[in-house]
């Protein structure tokens, strides 16, 4: 499902007037996240429509003969099996994120299915320890929609008991879609997030495959409030361009970003004022 910041709101207040009605609001790091099988989110997902409690062992030994291998950056990786036809069924990574209030796991879950592009999304799963250490319900996911490496999410942290940080991948049509958010244009007038449109304007490279960064999108998981904060640009860009329109833009990233090739929101919002009139004439 599409996230909505609104319903996570609510099942954080939930989950902690249950757990924690004695304590303030905490967070720990992706330590305290249990390593769960790969193969088994998606079955903990799909049981959401049946309700109830989902028990990640006894899926786990389900799955004991389909290795699972440590990635170098710490997440996990499991392939399908193969089907009748032995042909490839795609694999799931996931990476641990962090625990809120020692009843939520939060897992940046990369789903890949067949000849489908990689799916990235946060899952939000809540523990159920009066059933049992291992068993979970699937609470929501948070995701962008994202197409292959453009508007997937590439890494994800908890930085506080409110805010998630999320670091998505954009090409350049997406990236300057982003100056129609009237949140960096006036910081104090109000903005429905949700209404926002991520439509790229039609000159620039919208493939799927020729991401030139990242975003980072923060949630405020308290206050149903989301923000952008950075802008990260790949250090070498080796995409040459024919359309004279990408062309200037990629001649102003070169000259406007300067190592470490991050700026933000207020240094894009004057990179989207150069951008408008140096290249739309």
């Amino acid at each position: 499902m599409r996230f909505i910041p609104q319903a996570l709101v609510s099942i954080i207040v939930a989950f902690s007037f249950v757990t924690l009605t004695y304590a303030g609001a905490s967070y720990e790091g992706p330590e305290s996240v249990p390593i769960f099988h790969p193969l088994c989110l998606k079955e903990l997902k799909a049981y959401e429509e049946e309700g109830g409690a989902f028990d990640m062992y006894l899926c786990s030994e389900k799955y004991k003969d389909n290795a699972v291998k440590q990635t170098p950056s710490g997440g996990y990786y499991a392939r399908r099996p193969v089907d009748e036809s032995g042909n490839k069924q795609g694999y799931v990574v996931f990476q641990p994120v962090g625990t809120l209030d020692n009843a939520m796991e939060l897992l940046l879950v990369h789903d890949k299915q067949d000849q489908k592009g990689a799916d990235a999304s946060v899952y939000v799963i809540g523990r159920i320890p009066h059933l049992g250490p291992n068993m979970r319900d699937f609470i929501t996911s948070i995701g962008e929609n994202g197409d292959r490496c453009n508007g997937g999410i590439q890494s994800a942290r908890l930085v506080s008991e409110a805010i998630l940080e999320v670091d998505i991948n954009v090409n350049p049509a997406t990236l300057m879609s982003l100056d129609k958010l009237t949140s960096i244009k006036n910081p104090n007038k109000s903005t429905n997030i949700q209404s926002l449109s991520l439509k790229p304007k039609n000159k620039l490279d919208d493939r799927p495959t020729t991401c030139i960064g990242t975003v980072t999108k923060s949630y405020d998981l308290l206050n149903d409030k989301e923000s952008y904060a950075w802008v990260h640009f790949i250090k070498e860009n080796t995409r040459v361009a024919l359309d004279p329109y990408q062309q200037c833009f990629d001649a102003l990233v070169a000259d406007f970003v300067k190592p470490p090739q991050t700026i933000n929101m207020q240094d894009f919002e004057l990179f989207s004022r150069l951008f408008d009139s140096e290249c739309s004439n």
